[in-house]
């Protein structure tokens, strides 16, 4: 562990260097020191450390700041980030001190330096306590600072009645109490005042401080901490007050997500600037419900649902080629990783749009089907079971649909992806099967729309995470790592319904051999295999290989498909291959 000082002007560096190794010597770590300048070059700098009058430095060029000192604060593994901010800074350079307080998972203080710290005193430390946690963690800080009672642990109580300041010290006791510091070690100051940054101001004017620490608040922004606290001939002059504003380490979840992105980073070629224009506006563009998409889906669905009652599998895979859902889809992987929730509103507007439209078309074709009274094909059947291997299958299909999307030269691809995703299929299914009274056989396909929209959401945000592209926090807010749990716990909770479907399939064979095993002896006969196959006129398909001295008659094989329907509860078409074997 160690802690990072960050220096971006040649002239604030020694009193940055001056607080650096008083904060350092306070939490016993190494002090580094990252300098940097800007640069117009694309590309991230290598860091290289060396020593220089006891200290690890670096000095660097770079045109990604924010993303060096990320860089920097893993290369180092850093307690604690400290860096600059002053009034006369850019929006740029005020933009990455507010990105790395918001994101960073260490410890963070953004410093405004007084004159005061050119020199070696620091002086005392003035500490205001709200008694969250980071007010916690700059009171623990500033105590391990100076000796004994030179910290000011400061609350501001409103002045409403004559046991203010008794209240306000049983407030601040408490909150003294919480930081595990001792009582003996600081001096406690109750302000009674109704504005608390009136009241602070009051106590910094009166004391003669070298450094105040607040804790970060969400409520102020560090801008206001920073300048709106304090006049400015506080900060002038050689007596002139130094004010750092400290934000607590985020929780261990982060330090393990800001690992993986760097490791992403470094080994994952990510999407460049021209690339993510171009895929955000494909996206855009073709993820939105219009005219054209809703002709292509009703084309698609009665492609589909034709395919579905003439048992054709190759006009069913035609129609996967012309649904428009795949993209839709994909943007709202897209936009969850963005929290870009204007784009997510406008996805699954098509999607649900693009669902009801395919329902109503596979329910009336299902009409015509039940007019004309036409079976249930092993089309249509074998999409009433969805097993575990169909949402693997979708799962891989968003990531391979979005990387193919992200990646121009890999554009033609999608076809393939579009086949194996095969989203309109099960719609149609659902449909039709409604209107033909198939009622579980659509319970399934419905059930296997269900679980490749959500696998494939879940792939494809997961590899435009993995590709580079993030959103800014101001605008994303919670809203998508929320829906991107909820999608989460979906998958995972289909996970128990689908595994049981595949179980039961491969189990099925297994039960129904014991039984026929049983019925063959009764016959003489020997059964060595039993197998389980598609679909045929709506019907199951089994396969029997089975050993006999001579031909089975029609009695006894109508005895085993009895049994089979019996334990299965459902009408099945037996296959039934004889070896005949005699002994001489």
């Amino acid at each position: 562990m160690s802690v990072l000082l960050v220096v971006r002007e040649e002239e604030h560096k020694d009193g940055l260097v001056n607080l650096g190794l008083q904060i350092a010597a306070a939490k016993e770590l190494d002090l580094f020191v990252l300098q940097l300048s800007e640069a117009h070059k694309v590309g991230l700098p290598e860091l290289k450390w060396e020593e220089s009058q006891g200290l690890q430095c670096a000095n660097l060029e770079t045109a990604n700041t924010e993303r060096t000192i990320k860089d920097a604060i893993l290369d180092v593994n850093a307690d604690m980030l400290v860096i600059h901010d002053a009034a006369d800074h850019t929006s740029t350079q005020k933009n990455v001190v507010n990105d790395l307080m918001q994101h960073v998972a260490c410890e963070v203080m953004v410093v405004r330096l007084g004159e005061r710290l050119l020199s070696s005193e620091l002086g005392k430390i003035l500490v205001p306590c709200s008694g969250g946690r980071h007010s916690r963690v700059a009171l623990r800080l500033a105590t391990k600072m100076t000796a004994s009672k030179e910290t000011t642990a400061l609350f501001v109580e409103p002045d409403v009645d004559e046991v203010s300041e008794s209240v306000g010290f049983a407030h601040l006791h408490r909150y003294v109490n919480r930081a595990g510091v001792s009582l003996d070690d600081i001096r406690c100051h109750i302000e009674l005042e109704d504005d608390p940054f009136y009241g602070i101001r009051k106590e910094a004017e009166r004391g003669d401080y070298g450094l105040m620490i607040i804790g970060a608040s969400g409520h102020s922004s560090v801008r206001k901490k920073l300048f709106g606290t304090l006049p400015e001939k506080l900060m002038k002059g050689e007596d002139g007050m130094s004010v750092g504003v400290i934000r607590a380490a985020r929780p261990i979840s982060d330090r393990f997500k800001d690992k993986v992105e760097r490791i992403l980073h470094l080994n994952v070629p990510q999407l460049k600037r021209d690339e993510r224009v171009a895929l955000f506006d494909e996206v855009e563009e073709k993820a939105r419900w219009s005219f054209d998409f809703a002709v292509l889906m009703v084309l698609a669905t009665s492609i589909a649902a034709l395919g579905l009652l003439a048992d054709s599998g190759a006009v069913v895979i035609g129609a996967m080629l012309v649904a428009p859902l795949m993209m839709p889809l994909l943007g709202g992987g897209l936009s969850i990783v963005q929290g870009n929730w204007p784009l997510w509103k406008r996805c699954q507007k098509a999607v649900l749009l693009g669902f009801l439209s395919a329902l109503a078309i596979g329910g009336l074709m299902g009409i015509i089907a039940r007019v004309l009274d036409m079976p249930l094909t092993s089309q249509l059947a074998a999409r009433g079971e969805p097993s575990i291997l169909d949402l693997g299958v979708a799962f891989v299909s968003g990531i391979a649909a979005s990387y193919c999307l992200a990646r121009p030269k890999l554009s033609g691809a999608l076809a393939g992806v579009a086949i194996a995703a095969a989203l309109v299929p099960p719609i149609a299914t659902t449909g039709i099967c409604l209107a033909t009274g198939e009622f579980s056989v659509a319970q399934g396909a419905a059930l296997l729309f269900g679980t490749n929209v959500v696998a494939i959401v879940i792939g494809a945000a997961a590899n435009f995470f993995i590709a580079g592209i993030r959103g800014k926090s101001r605008a994303a807010g919670v809203w998508s790592q929320r829906f991107f749990i909820v999608f989460a716990l979906c998958m995972a909770g289909l996970i128990v319904p689908l595994s049981s479907a595949l179980i039961s399939r491969i189990a099925g064979p297994v039960e129904v051999e014991k039984v026929l095993r049983a019925e063959a002896s009764e016959h003489q006969i020997k059964i060595t295999k039993v197998l389980r196959g598609g679909y045929e006129d709506g019907k199951p398909v089994l396969e029997i290989t089975l050993e006999s001295a001579q031909p089975l008659s029609e009695v006894v094989v109508q005895a085993l498909k009895k049994r089979v329907e019996e334990e299965m509860g459902e009408k099945v078409k037996l296959k039934v291959r004889t070896l005949l074997v005699g002994e001489w």
